[in-house]
């Protein structure tokens, strides 16, 4: 049975991906086969106890290593990668966990396997000698048969390795000495960079700024683009293609990391977001001196400022984030009632779009201009969109998602058109992070699509032009702020503008916190190196799509990449002793029954440092005619529970207070503390905090465990 589930899970990515078997899969077999023997081993160990702890404990391994291989599937299905344990933080916050975790694509199989391994574990004996000897003889052939097959980098990680033997290469990133020998190029890598020629702007009389961000999608997306690199797309924009051939369209685009918080924060900010594994500095500058973004520049030059997206605006800190950015309006998924399908992630991107443009009109009839930055969640996994729509007969979840999400852009551009907005606003339309979405069977051409963005401009006067420069997202704050005649605000962006010509090209950095990669494209050629900066490959040919060959880096590129990844790392590395966090920015949250268990807290994934003490503090009263509302509330440290007070229940007109604190004698890494509510009685409940923070204070003596300093339900208030 220990077998069986990474050997089966390891065909049906195979088959679902259609990719032809390869020697490399045979390597791929045997690394599962010297992991799962050692798993069968120590339940051989724990059955020769012969006593019936030792058979619970074999059952809870083997339901353990079940789960865990069905999750790496469920990782390398959407990402092509094996590096899951960095990112295993988030099943402890209920919006991915619902979201995500749990929509999983073969349930039942997963039910069989872990019957299955139940039946097996019930009715094992204890080892024999003899079966020992199988065991080790089968142990020392995998292991030799995945050692004597080398490691190709043409073909994914996932297909020649188990995701322990990828977790166990990492090492700690160098210090980055002899750097100083890099140190011209790496400032001129991380400054503004305005002095090509301007073919664009400045714009005297101030339009309007919309900037669209479509959830993962790549280059590969538009299919002109795609059939001019030589590849097939796995989710075509027809219609967005169709938009580009109109306006501006920037080819070659580059995206600096994969998730959200990462991408939105380099777009949002014009610096560059950590390229190596750590604690986004989106996170980081929620409760620090934060860097000044592009809203609070525009909206210091007059603009009204508005974040509008599908997704819970408190997952990721966002809600704090883009407040400090410099947005006077934010709008999540409590303002879309409506929708024609929806996960825990948020609406369809129809229906967002359908409801933002009431937004966007508004903003539009006032008299200041506005910058309004708009981001979908329909295509991410696990892709949202109505069953009887896009292609009903399709199975591919993701193209059909990215189909419904071309026809709502598609739509919504319409509306603008016809409502007088485009003909003074500025619309810019890329991704937030690519998802590559290229068939190839080049691993290294899969993660440098996986950098691969876009994008189109649309000017109150259209005109048609195709730029095929390698330009950046860091460079979009610039950009703007070129093109509006802000540049001198601006100055402290990083990259370069795309509306001026530059006689030389540059050099531009991106990571890929889910490959553990970081990449540096040059002029001739491009750099890809592993976190530990162990292993460096320039390839001469191809900027996404076709590598060619790859030869080991120069040192001096190594070196370069390296420092330019380590000073993206520096930023703050713990929140400032005694200051208090806001866990909810609003004061009032309406949890409707139909909803069910809706976050309200969560998703902040803070590091702590050794020797602290954690305070938090939730006051709050329920409210709702006829309303019973259950409450959880809990802190996850290092992905284990800390505390949870489950099952609280209040009343209309209850009030609860809770405080309570944490010892964190050690460092520690993504601490989360949510509350999440159920309407169990009532149509609606309207949930009112006085009080929600979190304070870290020093505490040198600390030890682990949890003291309760209050924890009261008063009785019915007075009205």
């Amino acid at each position: 049975m220990c077998l069986a589930a990474p050997w089966a899970t390891r065909i049906l990515l195979l088959g679902e991906k259609r990719l032809p078997v390869r020697l490399a899969d045979l390597r791929g077999v045997f690394g599962d086969g010297s992991v799962a023997l050692v798993v069968a081993g120590l339940i051989g160990l724990l059955l020769l106890t012969r006593r019936w702890w030792g058979r619970a404990i074999a059952w809870i391994v083997a339901l353990c290593f079940v789960a865990a291989t069905f999750a790496i599937y469920e990782f390398i299905s959407v990402f092509d990668s094996l590096y899951a344990l960095g990112h295993a933080h988030f099943l402890a916050d209920p919006t991915f966990l619902r979201g995500s975790a749990l929509r999983m694509r073969h349930p039942m199989l997963l039910l069989a396997l872990v019957a299955l391994a139940s039946a097996a574990v019930a009715v094992a004996r204890p080892p024999t000698m003899r079966e020992w000897r199988w065991w080790g003889a089968a142990l020392v052939l995998c292991v030799f048969g995945q050692a004597s097959l080398p490691l190709s980098h043409f073909y994914d990680g996932w297909r020649q390795r188990h995701a322990v033997h990828a977790q166990l290469s990492l090492v700690p990133v160098a210090s980055g000495k002899q750097a100083g020998t890099v140190g011209a190029e790496v400032r001129r890598a991380l400054r503004s960079d305005l002095d090509g020629e301007r073919w664009l702007g400045p714009f005297e009389d101030r339009p309007n700024v919309m900037l669209i961000m479509v959830e993962a999608a790549s280059g590969a997306s538009l299919p002109s683009l795609a059939a001019e690199a030589k590849v097939k797309s796995l989710a075509p924009m027809p219609k967005l293609d169709a938009l580009a051939e109109k306006h501006l369209l920037f080819s070659h685009v580059v995206s600096h990391q994969r998730q959200t918080n990462r991408g939105e924060y380099g777009i949002l900010c014009g610096d560059y977001p950590k390229l190596l594994t750590d604690q986004s500095k989106m996170t980081e500058q929620v409760y620090g001196e934060a860097r000044r973004c592009l809203p609070a520049v525009l909206r210091d030059a007059g603009y009204r400022t508005a974040y509008i997206q599908a997704a819970p605006l408190g997952f990721m800190l966002k809600d704090q984030f883009m407040k400090k950015a410099g947005f006077d309006e934010l709008v999540g998924d409590s303002s879309f009632p409506q929708s024609y399908a929806r996960t825990d992630w948020g609406v369809d991107d129809m229906a967002f779009f359908e409801q933002a443009l009431p937004h966007v009109l508004d903003l539009h009839r006032a008299e200041a201009p506005f910058f309004a930055t708009l981001l979908t969640v329909g295509t991410h996994h696990p892709f949202t969109f109505p069953k009887d729509a896009v292609g009903e007969g399709k199975k591919d979840r993701q193209a059909r998602a990215f189909r419904w999400a071309d026809d709502a852009l598609g739509r919504f551009i319409s509306e603008l058109e016809a409502h007088g907005v485009l003909r003074d606003t500025v619309v810019i339309i890329t991704s937030d992070e690519s998802a590559g979405l290229v068939k190839t069977l080049s691993q290294t051409a899969r993660i440098l699509a996986q950098s691969w963005s876009f994008a189109i401009v649309m000017l109150p006067e259209p005109e048609a032009k195709k730029v095929d420069t390698l330009n950046a997202h860091v460079d979009i704050a610039l950009s703007i702020s070129d093109l509006l005649g802000l540049e001198r605000e601006g100055q402290h962006f990083v990259g370069r503008s795309w509306f001026r010509e530059y006689p030389k090209p540059r050099r531009i950095f991106a990571g890929n916190t889910y490959a553990r990669r970081v990449l540096m494209w040059q002029p001739k050629s491009t750099v890809i190196c592993d976190e530990s900066f162990e292993e460096c490959k320039r390839y001469r040919n191809g900027r996404f799509t076709s590598p060619g060959r790859g030869a080991p880096a120069m040192p001096r590129e190594r070196r370069l990449l390296e420092e330019l990844a380590r000073l993206t790392r520096s930023g703050r590395s713990e929140m400032p002793p005694s200051k208090p966090m806001t866990l909810l920015t609003n004061e009032e949250a309406v949890v409707p029954a139909e909803e069910g268990k809706k976050l309200l807290a969560g998703g902040q994934y803070l590091r702590v440092g050794e020797g602290t003490s954690l305070t938090v503090r939730f006051d709050l009263e329920v409210r709702g005619e006829g309303a019973t509302v259950e409450l959880h509330q809990d802190v996850f440290l290092d992905g284990y529970e800390k505390f949870a007070k489950k099952g609280v229940r209040l009343r209309d007109g209850q009030r609860w207070r809770l405080e309570y604190d944490i010892g964190v004698p050690r460092d520690s890494s993504q601490l989360v503390v949510q509350l999440y509510a159920t309407t169990i009685s009532g149509k609606s409940t309207r949930i009112r905090f006085r009080e929600a923070e979190l304070v870290m204070n020093r505490a040198p003596d600390a030890s682990e465990g949890v003291t309760m300093v209050i924890d009261e339900i008063a009785p019915e208030l007075d009205r």
